[in-house]
């Protein structure tokens, strides 16, 4: 047998005879107090024996670690203290300032992760860079890590003789957990990166590789760990200017943290300001199919974790060129989002610029706790009123349209006391305007089996609209997933959703009127001799509308991402779809066929951990009529020292007969041109300063190309010569300027106490093209903008 599927099995062996609780040292700071200064040199450090068998996970090898590691842990009625030692030599030590939470940098960083659940149910990960840059956020079964949750702890870190040094204080009464009598039980997991050899190396040895992770803890027991209660106050103060109104405006408001005990949290906000320091991707979307963006506003990412009803419902990481969109019914975003669309009269126009705004919160509040097994969360928020400013037959008017008001409950009940892991839960949602009620109820159940090797999540879901179609909808899905072995993973997924079916006044769902059959298998191998690791993803899917009994989605796509020995990573993805129907991009006027497609990409990247990074990229895809198209990618990274870093990533898409909805039952098709540029510079004064300067860009020049009507009934586009007469334009050609570009400073005086200064400008102009150049076209949306707004910021945290 290879060796490392005997490490794996003796591995996995220990964890279902249970160890014995690792007994943590017990300290008393005004003996000899840490101070968290990164040097782990106080004496009672060295009077705790340090854990020193630390694994390579990734690759998923399993051997030793090459350098040596030292953890030592301790703790008092306040909180735990983490002080590690990570030898190497120094010349190999990679040290990059980012700023919270950043995991797209390559560099040398110690984590750890605490079931303080104690059973395996919910726990909290802490993670610290060399540099003092922190990372930190929650974990649910069985390896759900979310960096939305930030936390009151401290973390330095030091250069040493022989490596690197961390120290880690993380208070009790910042983390749940469930009541309990004198002795007090969690699970534990640590890991390093070691960034010059682009390894993780972990203890317990639990790779992502094998399906237990929060169940296979390891075990700690401690005394006495009961956290007195606490609160926080976010007071803020901000002052914008309005470039475009040429106005000033004032704002102030708080957010409260109150956790009276170690199970039961409120949070409230009075008041919020959620906008101008953090900004979206930018996308051109002209299709009739919503893109998803995630939320990026503490008070609705802090606990939001109990309202994550399924995997699919986790946003983290998802949104534009990630892991697609969700299917969740609490989706924050649309909470303060923009305004609903007031019905108006023909002559009435609304201006782009006042439907994009965003609402006003006058509040909201949330109560999260636990009692036994049963956990529950409560969310409402109420919106203010909007002004729109509109115009009547060109003559200037003030609209008002009504703020929503919005309430979440969810339970959900939770047991592994037989090994497995299972769970029942229940979540409701409501959307109250006076336009219409938009109600919702799910019901979601869990399971995973002791051994790890089966895991099974569902979700049933009705709705009730008001509106013309006020029919209850229902549908649901049900996902397997079975690990074969280490590496080897399979899922296969079922779902159904009515046409009625509609969470999307408060959650998401990109389309109902469907059911569907999906499948993936994940096959990952290390230490490969020639290369370092190799992920062989195979899956698919098959998908029929409910009302047509038409196949309107389908898809078979294969990619295998490559690790080479010199670090660098070679992808390659290839999907075919067969011919199928679109129900959708006729906004409504009708049901086509598109003709079968491929699409090929291949792209490079070189070793991230050095001072120049490079990547490119090409591939090929079919339109929806069979025609060609190609797109190149490249990507320039420098990072001359730890401080300063800047990127360019540049897209280029040459399309041939991409087919867009026009009018009515009228479609045309673009020969098309598309530059995606994407650059981003950023400085660090410290590891608590940042500048930062980001542009996005998204540039479209399209020729009309030819015409074509929706057929009366499903089939075929039929050709059609250039609409003339009374109505008809001269010319289809068209062109988009949408960018975003942000320049920021950032200053946590404090911990989670911040100073923001941000100029945020951004554009969506689409225009009939003439003979505009690209540079024109960049041009006229610079200089048209939506937003010019000019933000500073002050947030100061106050606690018990």
């Amino acid at each position: 047998m290879n060796s490392r599927w005997l490490l794996l099995a003796v591995g996995v062996l220990l964890a279902a005879a249970g160890r014995a609780e690792l007994r943590l040292t017990r300290i008393n700071p005004a003996d000899e107090p840490i101070t968290v200064d990164g040097f782990v040199e106080e004496r009672l450090w060295f009077d705790i024996e340090p854990v020193t068998d630390f694994r390579c996970l990734e690759p998923d090898t399993l051997t030793s670690g090459e350098h040596l590691t030292e953890l030592r842990l301790a703790y008092d009625d306040r909180g735990l203290y983490v002080g590690v030692i990570m030898q190497q030599p120094p010349e190999t030590l990679v040290k990059r300032l980012s700023g919270r939470d950043s995991f797209s940098t390559n560099r040398d960083s110690f984590s750890i992760t605490l079931d303080t659940s104690g059973e395996g149910r919910y726990g909290f990960w802490f993670g610290i860079n060399l540099g003092d840059a922190l990372m930190d956020g929650t974990v649910l079964p069985e390896r759900k890590y979310l960096n939305d949750w930030d936390g009151p702890w401290l973390g330095r870190t030091q250069t040493i003789a022989n490596g690197w040094s961390a120290e880690m204080f993380i208070p009790w009464n910042a983390v749940s957990m469930p009541a309990t009598g004198g002795i007090r039980q969690m699970g534990i997991y640590t890991s390093r990166k070691v960034a010059y050899k682009d390894e993780r190396w972990g203890w317990p040895a639990l790779p992502r590789t094998q399906p237990r992770f929060m169940s296979a803890l390891e075990r700690i027991e401690m005394r006495e760990v009961a956290p007195r209660q606490q609160y926080n106050i976010y007071p803020f103060a901000a002052v914008s200017y309005d470039g475009i109104d040429a106005e000033m405006r004032y704002r102030t408001g708080a957010d409260l943290f109150w956790r009276p005990s170690t199970n039961f949290q409120v949070t409230a906000t009075l008041n919020p300001d959620f906008g101008n320091v953090e900004s979206d991707d930018v996308v051109i979307n002209l299709s009739a199919v919503e893109v998803f963006f995630p939320d990026k506003r503490p008070f609705f990412l802090e606990g939001q974790d109990v309202f994550i009803a399924s995997p699919r419902a986790d946003t983290r990481g998802r949104g534009v060129g990630n892991r697609g969109a969700p299917y969740t019914m609490v989706n924050s975003r649309r909470i303060g989002g923009t305004p609903r669309v007031p019905v108006v009269a023909d002559d009435v126009d609304i201006p782009d610029r006042e439907l994009i705004q965003f609402v006003d919160l006058l509040g909201a509040a949330k109560a999260t706790g636990q009692v036994g097994r049963l956990r529950y969360g409560v969310l409402g928020a109420f919106e203010d009123g909007v002004k729109l400013d509109a115009t009547i037959a060109g003559a200037p008017v003030n609209l008002h349209q009504d703020g929503s008001t919005y309430g979440v409950a969810r339970l959900l009940y939770e047991d592994n006391s037989s090994g497995a892991y299972r769970g029942l839960g229940f979540l409701s949602t409501a959307v109250l305007h006076p336009d219409g009620n938009a109600l919702a109820q799910g019901i979601d159940a869990h399971y995973l089996s002791p051994e790890g090797r089966l895991k099974v999540d569902g979700q049933a879901i009705t709705s009730a609209v008001d509106g013309a179609d006020s029919e209850r909808g229902y549908g649901g899905f049900l996902d397997f997933e079975y690990t074969y072995r280490q590496g080897l993973t399979q899922r296969l997924g079922l779902e159904y959703f009515d046409e009625h079916v509609d969470i999307n006044d408060l959650g998401f769902l990109q389309r109902n009127d469907h059911y569907r059959v999906r499948s993936a298998l994940l096959w990952t191998r290390s230490n490969l001799g020639w290369a370092r690791q190799n992920q062989f993803d195979v899956r698919g899917f098959y998908q029929k509308s409910v009302t047509q009994s038409l196949m309107n989605g389908g898809g078979i796509f294969v990619s295998d991402r490559l690790a080479l020995n010199d670090l660098s990573q070679l992808t390659a993805r290839l999907s075919y779809f067969p011919r199928q129907y679109d129900d959708l991009n006729s906004f409504g006027n009708g049901t086509f066929e598109i003709e079968p497609r491929w699409d090929v990409s291949l792209r490079w990247r070189s070793d991230q951990t050095k001072v120049l990074q490079f990547g490119l990229g090409t591939g090929f895809r079919n339109e929806d009529l069979g025609t060609s198209s190609h797109h190149f990618w490249g990507q320039l990274v420098w990072r001359p020292n730890d401080r300063f870093a800047t990127s360019l990533t540049l897209r280029y898409d040459d399309r041939s007969s991409w087919l867009l909805h026009q009018d009515d039952d009228l479609f045309a098709t673009f020969d098309a041109e598309q530059w995606l540029p994407n650059f981003a510079l950023e400085y660090f004064i410290s590891a608590r300063q940042q500048l930062r300067m980001s542009m996005q860009w998204v540039g479209v020049r399209a020729r009309e190309s030819g015409f074509y009507w929706i057929p009366e009934q499903p089939g075929a586009l039929l050709p059609a010569g250039k609409p003339t007469g009374s109505g008809a334009r001269s010319s289809y050609n068209f062109s988009v300027s949408q960018y975003t570009f942000q320049a920021r400073y950032r200053w946590e005086f404090a911990p989670l106490s911040d100073v923001f200064l941000v100029y945020t400008r951004q554009a969506n102009l689409g225009a009939a093209l003439g003979t505009d150049s690209f540079s024109d076209v960049f041009d006229n949306g610079w200089h048209e903008p939506l937003a010019d707004v000019l933000v500073f910021k002050i947030r100061y945290r106050f606690d018990s």
